[in-house]
């Protein structure tokens, strides 16, 4: 394939970086405006048609950061970015730490397939805490394939309207009813 040629495209340079207008990339797509740094790794690019057509690119070998709201009331947001009808994508071959006063995680969505937060590792999950609270509205299930462990160096205490011990052959060990019907929450 044929490479492409912007004869009307425009490039400002100094020891110290460009600015192009209508520069093609290696991979034939146009870029409306491409500020440059010094050795040319560095740089923003806004593309307009092409195999990354409509994107906006920030390129950096070193640090990157973003530093906003510095004249914001407390409560009200420094940052937003919203994608609106398309998916957010953070990836890092590092650590990713979200820091924070407090951390809210929140899926919206009805049904079965959407307002879902999904947890997964390879190894562990780790829950740290003063009090950890679960509460399930319909369910709240905890399976494994090994072993489950309760530990309380105190108190360890059960409640339900109906409680039933089962063996893995499947054996009624233990059935109470309205074993405790005072739940308090």
């Amino acid at each position: 394939m044929a490479k492409s040629v912007n004869y009307e495209s425009k490039d400002i340079r100094t020891k110290d970086g460009n600015l192009k207008f209508g520069h093609i990339h290696d991979d034939q797509t146009k870029s409306s405006i491409m500020l440059q740094g010094q050795g040319g790794l560095e740089y923003i690019t806004i593309d307009q048609e092409g195999a990354t057509g409509k994107y906006i690119t920030n390129r950096c070998r070193g640090r990157y950061q973003v530093i906003a709201g510095d004249a914001i009331e407390k409560g009200q947001p420094g940052m937003w970015f919203d994608a609106k009808n398309s998916d957010i994508i953070i990836r890092t071959g590092g650590r990713l730490k979200l820091i924070g006063e407090n951390i809210d995680l929140i899926a919206t969505g009805g049904g079965n397939d959407t307002g879902v937060i999904s947890l997964k590792a390879t190894e562990k999950i780790k829950f740290e805490s003063k009090q950890v609270d679960l509460n399930g509205t319909e369910t709240c299930n905890i399976f494994t394939d090994g072993n489950i462990q309760l530990t309380a160096n105190n108190i360890l205490k059960m409640y339900g309207g109906t409680m039933e011990k089962l063996t893995g052959a499947g054996e009624k060990l233990l059935n109470t009813t309205a074993f405790n019907t005072s739940i308090k929450k």
